[in-house]
């Protein structure tokens, strides 16, 4: 009895799944009649050329070589005035010369010989370290000349057998005000007494 009702369980829902798998055209023209035209149109059509990059024509003309010819009807400028100095840039320090000889040393720096200049300072930096406090050489004052160029100073005063290096600080007063300050405008390497 057992192996019937297995052939039954297997052969009924095998005649029910078979019955839904044939094709039926009265079915087929109902579900097309209610469900209407279709929204989605598609049309073959041809694709958009890309735009072309479009490219300056013409003819090239020559690149200029050397000094073009000034207008023969402007005149040569003519110079006027006198030889100035050579700027000097304000936010650099300046190498300056040192020599020493056995307790002195000659700085030589350059002098723009700008109006804003009130004076020179030099000293002389001890590079050699001492225990406590070290020795302080003090200024020498050099008025600044009228004209721009080299300007040579002695320091006096200095240690036998010591390294130095010179510092000139330029004194100069401010545009906005009476006030001066001073800022180091040339140092020298270090440079030994004997």
């Amino acid at each position: 009895m057992g192996r019937r009702w297995l052939g039954l369980l297997v052969v009924v829902p095998l005649a029910l799944v078979l019955s839904g798998c044939g094709q039926d055209s009265s079915s087929k023209q109902a579900e097309d009649a209610a469900a209407g035209k279709s929204w989605v149109v598609v049309a073959n059509g041809s694709a958009t050329p890309s735009p072309a990059p479009s490219r300056a024509t013409g003819t090239a003309t020559p690149f200029p070589t050397g000094f073009l010819p000034l207008p023969t009807s402007t005149p040569a400028p003519t110079p006027t005035g006198s030889y100035s100095c050579p700027p000097v840039k304000n936010q650099i320090i300046n190498g300056a010369d040192a020599t020493a000889g056995t307790t002195s040393g000659t700085v030589t720096w350059y002098n723009p010989a700008t109006t804003d200049i009130v004076e020179y300072r030099i000293t002389a930096i001890s590079q050699d370290a001492l225990i406590g406090n070290q020795r302080d050489i003090g200024w020498t004052v050099v008025t600044p000349g009228a004209t721009c160029g080299y300007m040579t100073a002695t320091i006096v005063g200095l240690d036998r057998d010591t390294r130095y290096v010179f510092s000139v600080d330029a004194v100069t007063t401010r545009s906005d005000s009476d006030a001066t300050y001073g800022k180091t405008i040339a140092r020298s390497r270090v440079v030994k007494t004997s």
